[in-house]
């Protein structure tokens, strides 16, 4: 058996957890962790024998509850700020909100998907489901033909004066709810992932591109990396309803010289109408779509799953928040190598979600986390 490296963050962890002292600026403003100790125990359990992370923030504040990373190699990388990834179907809660916002479609238009998306020899396999669908049953059944022609249209929309203005304007709504852009959050090693835009264009196609040929981009794939801790903060932006605080991971008195970066509300440029169309599907999608079997009476549970393709196997990627309405906490989960987003990540941001709101595991998810526990994933 090969033995997971914890060395980054479960380290950090440890040492922000039960130091009360980690100062910077005036010595007399002592910083305490925003972690939650069993939260932070209950995720490294989780990941034990695998490869990805888990985080959890406060919406409500930007506090990080937990912020767990795995690795099988000695690489001494935090995954979840150090590490971009494709997003996957979780980052069509993001597109929607565009797509909504710059009313290229709206909470009643359909697209057809003929088992998923076809452009001439092209095609783009999809979960079956009925067809056509409206955009909150499209978020809730993560129809692929929706996003990859929602995100065309766009592209060739003749409101815009050219496709780079287009996709500059989408552009600019991402870096809005924090992607593609470095969040600032209170520890070293983060990186930006990356959004394309026109200039990225320009240096990988010299100009020679259309909505053809980014098209992968509106499904979560090509052209889009983020990190686990920008997926999590997209969840918190979604269950604020269009706005997010720096997630970090101290608290900070008001007499702070950091206190008003890590207090300030970054409103993004989305409708607040959108929001309500994106939250309906997320909620369906947990009630009857792709994530449904993590669905409790404890809590109402908003979700989007996401499988990342990668040469290997496919990455596990969930993001989401509850509850629903007054919501306390948003989760990320990202197992690499996990299959479908339903089958692994879905089902531990449910258990971290039930700890952090109720306090305690019933028995049923007390044995899911023994098994994850026990669940090799070899990288691959």
């Amino acid at each position: 058996m090969i033995k997971p490296n914890k060395l980054t963050i479960g380290v950090l962890a440890f040492f922000f957890l039960f130091s009360t002292k980690a100062t910077a600026g005036n010595k007399n403003h002592q910083r305490t962790s925003t972690l939650d100790k069993k939260l932070q125990g209950l995720a490294e359990t989780m990941l034990d024998c695998k490869q990805g992370s888990i985080v959890a923030i406060d919406p409500r504040t930007g506090e990080i509850k937990c912020m767990a990373s795995n690795s099988f190699f000695n690489d001494a990388v935090n995954r979840s700020i150090g590490m971009a990834y494709s997003p996957g179907s979780t980052f069509k809660t993001a597109q929607a909100l565009t797509l909504l916002s710059e009313h290229i479609v709206n909470e009643k238009s359909e697209y057809g998907c003929k088992e998923g998306f076809w452009r001439g020899n092209v095609h783009i396999g999809c979960h079956k489901h009925p067809s056509p669908m409206s955009m909150a049953n499209a978020l809730a059944h993560s129809c692929n033909a929706y996003f990859c022609k929602g995100f065309m249209a766009m592209l060739s929309n003749r409101n815009y004066k050219s496709k780079n203005e287009a996709i500059d304007k989408w552009f600019s709504y991402m870096q809005s709810m924090g992607l593609g852009v470095s969040l600032g959050v209170d520890m070293p090693g983060e990186v930006a992932g990356e959004m394309p835009n026109s200039a990225l264009m320009w240096r990988m196609f010299k100009g020679r591109w259309n909505e053809q040929t980014i098209m992968w981009v509106g499904m979560g794939q090509g052209e889009v990396q983020a990190t686990p801790l920008q997926l999590c903060n997209l969840a918190a932006s979604i269950a604020n309803r269009g706005f997010f605080f720096t997630p970090h991971i101290h608290r900070y008195n008001v007499k702070d010289e950091l206190y008003r970066k890590y207090n300030e509300k970054h409103v993004t440029k989305v409708n607040a109408k959108a929001y309500q169309v994106v939250i309906d599907g997320m909620r369906r999608a947990v009630k009857a779509g792709t994530c449904a079997d993590i669905n409790t009476p404890l809590f109402d549970i908003c979700g989007k799953t996401g499988t990342a393709e990668n040469p290997g196997d496919d990455h596990s990627i969930f993001i989401g928040f509850a509850p629903m309405n007054n919501p306390k906490i948003a989760v990320c989960v990202y197992i690499e190598n996990g299959g479908f987003g339903a089958e692994m990540a879905a089902p531990m941001a449910k258990i971290i979600m039930e700890q952090y709101l109720e306090g305690k595991l019933c028995e049923a998810s007390q044995q899911k986390v023994k098994h994850w526990s026990e669940y090799i994933i070899v990288p691959n």
